[in-house]
């Protein structure tokens, strides 16, 4: 019997000496996906989801799809009769009242740190109540799971979002979170925990309802400092892989950042993490794949790490070159043939189907 995208994925990660070679891109955005399909004469989907899992199988790579974390545990809601020309009101009841945030109508929320909720020190307390709600929820997550993996079925991989609670499940923008660490330390390191005890009720949901990967994220060295990754996210990310190891699952992390410092410091290999994503190159990161690889275990299986610049504004004859280039440096090695991060919007239909045919052919 035929191995699923599911199965050939897993085995890959679990065993990769004996088992095939994987080609996933990151998340590729769904006019890239619908372009691709007509360029190859199918007609797509109206569905994404489906849309994709078509594709991977007219070019036979397997896919990877995300689900929400932090939402889940954040569930704020829009309220429209609160909110202005300018900006969206969003609202959590709390058992000590309303928790509020308005985010930029223009901008959105990662344009304006004004729409991050958590502002002063009082608002961690906030944060803190909306977690310990977690649990009057589950229900609503379990079926929120449950729905994603049947709609998925065994046709690709399914990674859970990532909770990220270093940066308080994205409740907090970067100037705040490094001021905040520095003028109260055991209160944030509180909201770092609030989040993290929150997230594995929603993760053990997860695993319970077949999701492959639990994952988690963390900040490049173009924005935190190796002091402050040891402090803030080594620590996470270790107790993340150890949990999810204890219940039977596969732990992810993502870093599109500046990580060749990390990686050559050897953090890479203590965190615990069965995947490793993406290895990014310049200019987003400052990886050489030949060079970084070297100083991942064997134990590990990267991903990555194809320049998404290149696969948007590049030739597809360039887009086959670098893909030919990133098969060759990382021969021997464990890896996922894949992209710097989720592919972008507007990238041309034929360098996607260039970078898929190349990386499956090549390896």
């Amino acid at each position: 019997m035929q191995s699923t995208p599911q199965q050939r994925f897993i085995n890959y990660v679990r065993d990769p000496e004996h088992s095939r070679r994987i080609v996933s891109p990151f998340l590729p955005y769904p006019d890239v996906i619908r372009g691709s399909l007509e360029l190859l004469g199918i007609k797509p989907p109206d569905d994404p989801f489906t849309a994709e899992i078509a594709l991977s199988q007219a070019l036979d790579y397997e896919p990877m799809f995300m689900t929400s974390c932090s939402d889940l545990i954040f569930p704020w809601v829009l309220c429209p009769d609160r909110s202005t020309d300018e900006t969206d009101c969003y609202v959590i009841e709390t058992c000590n009242g309303e928790w509020v945030r308005n985010v930029s109508k223009r901008l959105g929320i990662w344009g304006d740190e004004s729409g991050f909720p958590v502002r002063t020190e009082e608002d961690h307390q906030m944060l803190w109540d909306v977690c310990a709600q977690v649990g009057d929820r589950t229900d609503a997550i379990r079926e929120y799971y449950r729905s994603f993996r049947k709609m998925i079925g065994e046709n690709g991989v399914i990674v859970i979002g990532h909770p990220n609670p270093s940066w308080l499940g994205f409740q907090i923008g970067q100037s705040n979170a490094f001021l905040h660490w520095m003028d109260f330390e055991d209160v944030y390191r509180r909201s770092i925990k609030a989040v993290y005890d929150a997230s594995l009720v929603v993760m053990k949901i997860a695993i319970e309802e077949g999701i492959d990967f639990m994952s988690n994220c963390t900040y490049g060295l173009e924005i935190t400092s190796m002091k402050l990754y040891q402090e803030m996210d080594m620590p996470v990310l270790q107790d993340y892989a150890e949990w999810t190891h204890q219940n039977g699952g596969l732990f992810w992390y993502h870093n599109c950042g500046q990580t060749s410092k990390l990686i050559m410091s050897g953090f890479y290999n203590k965190l615990g993490a069965d995947v490793i994503e993406t290895i990014s190159p310049p200019p987003s990161g400052d990886n050489d794949l030949a060079e970084s690889r070297q100083y991942i275990d064997r134990s590990i299986c990267t991903k990555g790490n194809l320049d998404l610049g290149l696969l948007k504004d590049g030739t597809p004859d360039q887009v086959i070159e670098a893909t030919r280039m990133m098969v060759e440096a990382v021969r021997g090695y464990p890896h996922i043939f894949s992209t710097a991060d989720a592919v972008l919007p507007g990238t041309p239909p034929e360098n996607y189907i260039a970078f898929v045919k190349t990386a499956r052919e090549y390896i």
